[in-house]
């Protein structure tokens, strides 16, 4: 870290010690906080985690009679010990297919990583479901990569991932395999492409873990066209699956890509991130040793954010595993099914992305559920991915009892920060912030004027004043995929790499933020999303939050829209009216009128909403809960709109 001048300056955290470098696999799977040690502190220590202790079990709450009937077992489980089982199986079947995990492509060098290695990859596209646990742990144990990608992704966006990650097997839902099958023939590069091999998971009717002989076998499936065949014959390609996982020389776990994660991509392509294993290690180790909501007993959560995001693949998936945790499958998110099964789950950590924290605040469903305490079980929440603002969080804890924590992390860095504490006063010490750095990770508000000495070092700003947020840590990305890269003959260009990070493996985020005298990060917005008001930037996040405080809106989303004749943009708000609230034009006018005395009184003027209030169903959102402003931007949202300023009249005099 470096700084200049005298006095605190924008800086937290502190480098890690020693992180085991292990393929994933085998760090989850041996039980690495059953003892103390440098990640985990005496008050972590879990117990030995039993054989048949069930880790993802299918959860069904809020689901008619007749569908849960539907499955031959409402809950079904998934044990720890099956988990390791059937991942070593379906590692045998990748092999058996001809994948070889010693078939590396290596990368030129970045900041974070001398070598970034990828190894023939595994795309893996399901929602949360228990086929994904042998899956992804499949692949981890194979030594092969697995890319993670979303189901909703439309045909177009598959294409791009399937062109720059050019995978040699794809496992997906059935419900995805239109849109994966239209992707396919769309590749310029045929003869690769018509080879790949099709693994099905229909997740409506899998009986797994229940697994028979008439599930599969052997097949030829290097040599099929685009052939299509149920997963679990991955399961029952070999007779006697290995004991062991692929083991890798221990500094191989640095440049190995585990997974490939994709960026949101917010602001045009998403971008394919490149976490090696030891990234995962370090990013599990990291959140457990600040998990100070465990009190000894066994956890319980809900798994219903995408395991498929960094969020959900760290915060829940891995960290479930390695912690002996029951984690209560949901594919899709339902506040009902939710309401129903956390006090039926007994849950004790609530996992959240911001719209869902809103809807605790907000929603009239939430209130039966309230009064008869049925949240009592929760020793606390957790969001991030998107800011959240205090007054909700005040309003969760008032109906419910529990705080809801923030956190901050991203695909290229994993989990950064987490505020401390569970109790009220500890919410009232941290309100705004997004907590302290994790254990083992370095946050650094960049100074404006950069170094000139010509090596590429960033200073550190003084604390209080804001700055684009650096993050330095074991757990950052190897590199982005280059477009195209892995195509044959091609000279990887590193170039979005190298500008994301700095020449002394500070990755540069785009958030826009501050860090006080006591280490704790405040973020105001994103860079590329800061609204120019003449010579003012305003944050859409803190306009949402001032929103969302308000009793008449359900959500909101802040963007500018540009006026050409004052040559400035002016915030416009699209807002969800709360529910009970009317939907006339006279209702809706009562309520623009009550939003703009709000945002009046609480900000400056420059801040207040000149470009109008757009009333709307929804506030469009990624699944991890970002609000996409560009849909907005781009005139794809329609709703109501109400003008609560009158544009003043300018004549020019000659």
């Amino acid at each position: 870290m470096s700084g200049q001048g005298h006095g605190k300056l924008a800086y937290a955290g502190a480098e890690p010690s020693h992180i085991p470098l292990r393929n994933t696999f085998h760090f989850i799977f041996d039980q690495p906080f059953k003892s103390q040690n440098d990640w985990t502190p005496a008050s972590q220590v879990v117990p030995r985690i039993e054989e048949d202790r069930k880790i993802f079990v299918e959860d069904k709450s809020g689901k008619s009679t007749a569908i849960a009937a539907a499955a031959w077992d409402p809950d079904r489980a998934l044990t720890y010990a099956q988990i390791k089982q059937d991942a070593l199986a379906l590692a045998a079947g990748l092999h058996a297919l001809g994948l070889n995990p010693n078939e590396t492509h290596t990368l030129p060098p970045t900041p974070t990583c001398a070598e970034p290695t990828i190894a023939p990859v595994v795309l893996i596209q399901l929602p949360n479901c228990l086929p994904f646990a042998p899956a992804v742990f499949g692949v981890l144990a194979s030594g092969l990569t697995a890319t993670l990608v979303s189901p909703a992704l439309t045909s177009d966006e598959v294409s791009w991932i399937l062109q720059n990650a050019r995978p040699r097997v794809i496992i997906t839902a059935k419900a995805c395999l239109d849109n994966m099958r239209e992707a396919l023939r769309g590749q310029a590069d045929t003869e690769f492409f018509k080879k790949i091999p099709i693994f099905v998971v229909d997740v409506n009717h899998d009986t797994y873990p229940q697994v028979s002989s008439s599930d599969g076998g052997s097949s030829s499936t290097t040599s099929a066209v685009h052939g299509q065949f149920d997963w679990k014959e991955l399961l029952l390609s070999t007779p006697a699956p290995p004991a062991e996982a692929s083991v890798m020389p221990p500094e191989t776990a640095k440049s190995r890509t585990a997974v490939i994660l994709w960026s949101s991509g917010t602001s045009g392509r998403s971008k394919g991130v490149l976490i090696s294993h030891n990234a995962l290690n370090f990013s599990v180790a990291s959140l457990w040793h600040d998990a100070d909501y465990y009190r000894g007993q066994r956890q319980s959560w809900l798994g219903y954010v995408p395991f498929y995001h960094v969020f959900g693949l760290c915060n829940l998936f891995l960290l479930g595993a390695a912690a002996g945790s029951t984690v209560w499958t949901m594919s899709q998110f339902s506040l009902p099914a939710m309401l129903e099964a956390v006090p039926r789950r007994r849950v004790t950590m609530l996992h959240m992305a911001p719209p869902i924290a809103v809807m605790l605040a907000k929603s009239p469903l939430v209130e039966p559920y309230a009064k008869k305490g049925a949240f009592k079980s929760v020793v606390c929440g957790m969001t991030g991915g998107a800011p959240l603002g205090h007054e909700v969080v005040v309003q969760v804890h008032r109906r419910l009892g529990f705080r809801v924590r923030l956190g901050y992390g991203l695909s290229e860095a994993c989990s950064t920060t987490l505020q401390p504490g569970t109790t009220e006063a500890d919410m009232d010490a941290h309100a705004g912030d997004s907590g302290r750095p994790h254990w083992g990770v370095e946050v650094m508000i960049a100074a404006e004027e950069q170094s000139s000495d010509g090596k590429g070092v960033v200073y550190a700003a003084a604390a209080d004043t804001p700055g684009e947020i650096l993050v330095r840590s074991p757990g950052l990305m190897t590199a982005y995929l280059p477009f195209g890269g892995l195509e044959p003959g091609a000279r990887p260009d590193m170039a979005t790499s190298r500008e994301a990070l700095t020449r002394d493996g500070w990755f540069k985020t785009g958030d826009v933020g501050t860090i006080d005298g006591g280490g704790y990060l405040r973020i105001t917005d994103r860079l590329k999303e800061l609204i120019k008001v003449r010579a003012y930037q305003v944050a859409p996040a803190e306009l949402e939050a001032v929103l969302n405080s308000c009793d008449g809106c359900a959500d909101a989303g802040v963007v500018g829209i540009y006026d050409d004749d004052e040559a400035t943009e002016w915030p416009r708000a699209f807002v969800v009216p709360a529910a009970g609230r009317g939907r006339d034009d006279e209702s809706l006018r009562k309520l623009a009128e009550e939003l703009r005395l709000v945002v009046e009184k609480r900000t400056a003027r420059y801040k207040w909403l000149k470009g109008g209030i757009v009333f709307v169903d929804a506030i469009p959102k990624s699944p991890s809960g970002k609000i996409l402003r560009r849909v907005m931007r781009d005139g794809k949202v329609h709703g109501r709109e109400f003008m609560v300023y009158q544009k003043k009249r300018r004549d020019a005099k000659l």
